[in-house]
């Protein structure tokens, strides 16, 4: 256990303390003014300093990421089962779904503002379109990847084609459920903030634009530490609790 502890630490420190030394070798190097890099205790200062604020914009920023995450999953694991029990299913949804992946954000932004306007639907709706393709694929992938021979043994047990699903190929597309998550939980909040960026006056994303605009390169860099930091938490909860959970030694115990 305190070694799994120390592993765990390390793996957390590593990053932190690379980063810190090429923030502070860039400030060495460039030559630029604070408000361009600024110091990493001043970042941290703002962070504290203007915790109420900030606080304000994360509620919102968190409930729009949350609500397009859930709804990403709901709509690509709802897709990947569509397509397992409709085949034809996958030759019609699949290039509309690569279409819409493919579509620049900056244009999406534009047409669901003007359909919807500044509201929380128009950026949950963002990282939905950011986020259900991952979890599309991979789930698909999952539930092909059933081994054949536990399927022809439970069809020969006149299993029915909810039990198959249920307990065979899901245990099995489980792990691949999971890493879609590592994917789209992290990058929900990024998808979120740009969102923000571009059309709101609510969440982190607003809140960096507004900072841009007021030349506070501090309050930038405060924002950016904090969403860096709640993505890497999202990833490496979702990492931890995928690397514990035996889904294939499920389906061999049923």
């Amino acid at each position: 256990m305190t070694r799994a502890l120390g592993r765990l630490a390390l793996r957390a420190l590593t990053p932190i303390v690379s980063i810190l030394g090429l923030w502070y070798l860039a400030i060495l190097l460039s030559g630029l003014p604070a408000f361009v890099i600024p110091r990493p205790e001043r970042v941290v200062g703002t962070l504290v300093a203007d915790r109420s604020f900030i606080t304000v914009h994360l509620i919102a920023t968190l409930k729009a990421a949350a609500l397009g995450f859930l709804l990403s999953n709901v709509v690509g694991i709802g897709l990947a089962v569509l397509f397992l029990a409709l085949p034809l299913g996958r030759l019609v949804v699949m290039p509309v779904a690569i279409t819409l992946r493919n579509v620049p954000y900056v244009a999406l932004v534009t047409v669901l503002v003007l359909a919807l306007g500044d509201t929380l639907g128009s950026k949950v709706t963002i990282v939905v379109l950011a986020g259900f393709f991952p979890v599309l694929v991979n789930t698909y992938r999952g539930l092909q990847a059933a081994d054949p021979v536990v399927l022809d043994r439970v069809r020969v047990l006149d299993a029915r084609a909810w039990e198959v699903f249920l307990h065979v190929r899901l245990p099995y597309a489980l792990p691949y459920i999971v890493s879609a998550q590592e994917i789209t939980g992290s990058g929900s909040i990024i998808v979120a903030i740009a969102a923000e960026w571009m059309m709101s006056s609510t969440g982190l994303g607003y809140v960096i634009n507004r900072a841009m605009q007021q030349y506070r390169g501090d309050q930038v860099y405060a924002v950016a530490l904090l969403a860096a930091l709640l993505s890497f938490a999202i990833y490496s909860v979702v990492h931890v609790a995928g690397e514990r959970l035996d889904w294939q030694g499920t389906v061999h115990r049923r």
